[in-house]
Formats: structure tokens, C-alpha cells, sequence
């Protein structure tokens, strides 16, 4: 987001689509009707209605909507409706990157990529540029379906209070969280312990959450940054909170070189001495692991974070997704964006380049994958059409040659849909977009800030 972020920046248009306004009444007891129901988990399409009620599908039915219900209505008009998204994996705090001052050379491999780029942007972040990088990556994800997201923080000059922050930026938007501050030894031993009691408390504090809004895991940086005794202590935290690890794991050769380098061992074995592979763990891109390791992995109750359009840019090589499509995935982005709908067909066409045995119905999988995941986190039921499941929709203005059925519903999504369908999102019972807009004034409010705490990061980036 450049310039100005009044209302008309946080629009996306779709000029081919139906011109016809949505009045979506802000009631929290509302019938939504003439609709296309779209269950991703497992694919289900029908023509039917949708009741809200507070922050929960009260009920589903197909056919015509009752005659005798007394609260708001809105006629859906066939459009497709169907459960927020969940992204699987991201950086919040890259919101800022797009346009960003090059670096002083050209990285010439992924190590210098994180030291020119990634490892300079984190370290003058602030709390206020962390919470403005928050809203902005969390109304951009808005916009393209996504009410849930799981974020993997770093900010090791403003390490206090940044998950906070966080959590604070998606609250403006609407969105829940699954947060964690990424442990990391790079800024010595004060930098890691400063990680760690940030996600103590951050866990601490989310166990007293009672409107399943956010949850926190235990982040750590790739395991060539993470001491020994970094990465036992994650495990003492995963221990006593009953939670799992976010992590980076094998994303690039460097990873498993500098880790035997370092400590005799390879990225995945120390995670595994450690106890850190296990279930609620998410590790990221795993790109560079072998089939056995996969498996090892996937069997250990873990899932496999696949980010195939960051691998792409970071020129890491490709995932083994014929193996990993045996287990649990979860799709990300890793900061491109909130994008699942491009990152969805980046996977598959992805496959299909090299020859994958991964399908479309494996990766669609992967979306609703993360919705378990985050349901689990978060003690709520996300990325389901059913009574009881969280009020968390998405409404899409699609207008297809062919109509959507159960039998071609894979076929629409990697063909024909896509984020500049999404015309209206609902989060936590509220409408967090509505008409291809961000509702909350609020988030207005900030993202009006954003321009100039944007020029005071680069102004420090550039300087070091």
C-alpha cells in the first residue's frame, strides 16, 4: 500500500463482475439467503441459506430460507459463500518491503539475502512501524478472503511487547491470530533470552483469552541461528504451555551446511534432538528435506508449511510436495502477500512444472489444512460451513460459464476464481469487508500514518 490509505486505497475492482451493491446489514443475528454454499472441507456445493448468530453459524440449510426468521436478511443473490481463509504461514512485518530502498549490493545467494534485506528490515522495526505493518498486511489479506492468520514475528530492537503489537493491528482489521516471536541467538545471548520471556508472557497472556481471537506458539529463527540451549529452552516453553513451535526448517542449503558447520548435526536432527518436532510444531518450507525426513516429520505430528512462491523468489529450489502431499501441509505466503487464492495456483501449476504427483485436490487441502491447524490453536472451529462452526465467511461475486457444482469446484478455483472476486468477509461474526472495502475506521485511521512511519524505517534501513 503506497500513497494515500483513505478508503479508495483499500479497494480492489472488478469490472467484469456484478456492479450491483451489496447492502449487508451489521446485524449480528442474520439470514443470509440465495446463496451458493462452498464447503472446502470436504467439497460441498449447494444452493442455500447461512444464519449468523453473535460470532457463530447458529444454522445451514439447503433450498429456500425460512419465511418466519425476524431478524436481518441478505439476499445473496447466487453468490458463492463460503469459509474464511486461513494463511498458513506469513511475515507480518514484511507489509513494508514493497518498494523498499535495494539493498547496498545485490544478494548473491539466500544467506545474503537475509543479511542485506530480511535481517536489516527486522532490526529497525519499532512498535509503532510493527502494529502499522500488522494492519496493512492484515487488510490486504482481508481483501483476499483470509480472517485467519499465523505469523512468524521478529523485531529483536523492540522485542517487548511486539506480539502485542501484533495482535493489536489485526484487532483493528478484525482478523484472529495464531502469533510467536522468532527466537534467535544472532543478537547473543540478551537477544535470545529477551525472545524468550516475550514469548512467555505473550503465552501467558493468551491463555486467558476467552473469544478465541489469538493463540501464541513458540517461534524460533532457522536452527543454524538457534543455540543448543536456545532450542532447549523452546522446547521447556512448548513443554509447559501444551503448545507447538513455529520454525524455518531446511528452506535453503545454507540451513543444514551452516548447522553441521555450527553444531555437528543437521537442521532437522537438531530440532528432533531438541523435541521440537511434535505436534501443534509448524515448520516452514522444509524445501530441502529428504523424503524420509519428510515423513519423519509429518509422522511426528508436525506440519509442513509450503511457501512456493517465496521459494520461487528466493531462488531456494522447490519443495518435495509428491512426498509431502502423504501429510499435513499448510499453505503460506512467507510475507509475499495475503494472497492464498495466487498462491493456491502458483502451488499446483508449481507441481505441475516439475512433475509433482501433488493434484488440485491436494492442494486445496493444504487451505483447509491450515483452518485445522488454526482451529486447534485457537479452541474454535474454522473453515466450515456448520452449525456451531465460527461466523468466519467469505462472499464471492463470481460469475462463471459453467455453474459451480461439488464435481468441478477444483476446476473454479484454480481456474476461474480469485481474490478479485471477494467482494464481502466476515471475521469473528463482523463484517470486516464489505463491498471490496475495509469497514474498520480504525484500521483507516492507522494506515493514514503508514506513509510517513514507512519513510522513518527505510530512512534507518539505509543507514546501516
Amino acid at each position: 500500500m503506497q500513497g494515500s490509505h483513505h478508503a479508495k486505497s483499500l479497494r480492489t475492482q472488478s469490472p467484469l463482475e456484478k456492479t450491483q451493491r451489496l447492502l449487508i446489514p451489521l446485524a449480528m443475528n442474520l439470514l443470509l439467503t440465495n446463496a451458493t454454499l462452498v464447503d472446502l472441507d470436504p467439497i460441498r456445493v449447494r444452493e442455500g441459506w447461512l444464519r449468523v448468530e453473535g460470532d457463530t453459524i447458529a444454522e445451514t440449510g439447503e433450498g429456500p430460507a425460512p419465511e418466519d426468521f425476524s431478524g436481518d436478511r441478505l439476499d445473496c443473490q447466487g453468490r458463492l459463500l463460503m469459509p474464511g481463509l486461513v494463511l498458513g504461514h506469513t511475515h507480518l512485518y514484511s507489509a513494508l518491503a514493497a518498494g523498499m530502498p535495494p539493498p547496498a549490493r545485490t544478494p548473491e545467494n539466500f544467506r545474503e539475502i537475509l543479511e542485506l534485506i530480511w535481517w536489516k528490515l527486522d532490526e529497525v522495526l519499532d512498535a509503532e512501524s510493527v502494529r502499522l505493518s500488522a494492519v496493512a498486511a492484515g487488510c490486504r489479506a482481508a481483501l483476499c478472503g483470509v480472517t485467519t492468520i499465523i505469523d512468524h514475528h521478529a523485531s529483536p530492537n523492540a522485542i517487548a511487547g511486539s506480539l502485542d503489537e501484533v495482535r493489536a493491528g489485526l484487532d483493528a482489521v478484525g482478523q484472529r491470530g495464531v502469533l510467536c516471536y522468532e527466537v534467535t541467538d544472532r543478537h547473543g545471548s540478551a537477544g535470545r533470552d529477551a525472545g524468550l520471556a516475550e514469548s512467555r508472557r505473550f503465552l501467558q497472556s493468551c491463555s486467558t483469552v476467552i473469544d478465541n481471537s489469538v493463540a501464541a506458539l513458540v517461534g524460533g529463527h532457522a536452527s543454524f541461528t538457534l543455540s543448543d540451549e536456545a532450542l532447549s529452552s523452546m522446547a521447556r516453553l512448548c513443554d509447559e504451555f501444551s503448545c507447538g513451535a513455529h520454525i524455518h526448517c531446511a528452506e535453503a542449503p545454507a540451513d543444514d551446511e551452516e548447522s553441521l558447520r555450527l553444531f555437528g548435526h543437521t537442521a532437522l536432527d537438531r530440532l528432533q534432538r531438541h523435541g521440537l518436532v511434535r505436534s501443534g510444531t509448524i515448520l516452514a518450507h522444509c524445501t530441502h528435506l529428504s523424503a524420509e525426513s519428510i515423513r519423519q516429520v509429518q509422522e511426528a505430528g508436525a506440519v509442513i508449511a509450503h511457501n512456493p512462491r517465496s521459494n520461487m523468489n528466493n531462488q531456494v529450489g522447490y519443495a518435495n510436495t509428491s512426498v509431502m502431499r502423504k501429510g499435513p501441509v499448510v499453505l503460506g505466503t512467507d510475507g509475499i502477500d495475503g494472497d492464498l487464492f495466487a498462491e493456491s495456483a502458483t502451488a499446483f501449476f508449481q507441481a505441475r512444472d516439475h512433475q509433482s504427483s501433488a493434484n488440485m485436490a491436494d492442494v486445496l487441502t493444504w487451505i483447509t489444512e491450515s483452518a485445522r491447524f488454526a482451529s486447534r490453536s485457537l479452541g474454535v472451529t474454522l473453515g466450515r460451513l456448520t452449525p456451531g462452526a465460527a461466523a468466519d465467511i467469505v462472499l464471492l461475486d463470481y460469475t462463471p460459464a459453467q455453474p459451480v457444482e461439488t464435481g468441478n469446484l477444483l476446476g473454479h478455483w484454480f481456474f476461474g476464481v480469485g481474490s478479485r472476486h471477494v467482494e464481502s468477509v466476515m471475521a469473528r461474526g463482523r463484517w470486516i469487508v464489505r463491498d471490496r472495502e475495509i469497514v474498520s475506521s480504525e484500521a483507516h485511521r492507522q494506515l493514514e500514518m503508514l506513509p510517513t512511519v514507512s519513510r522513518q524505517v527505510w530512512s534507518k534501513f539505509s543507514r546501516r
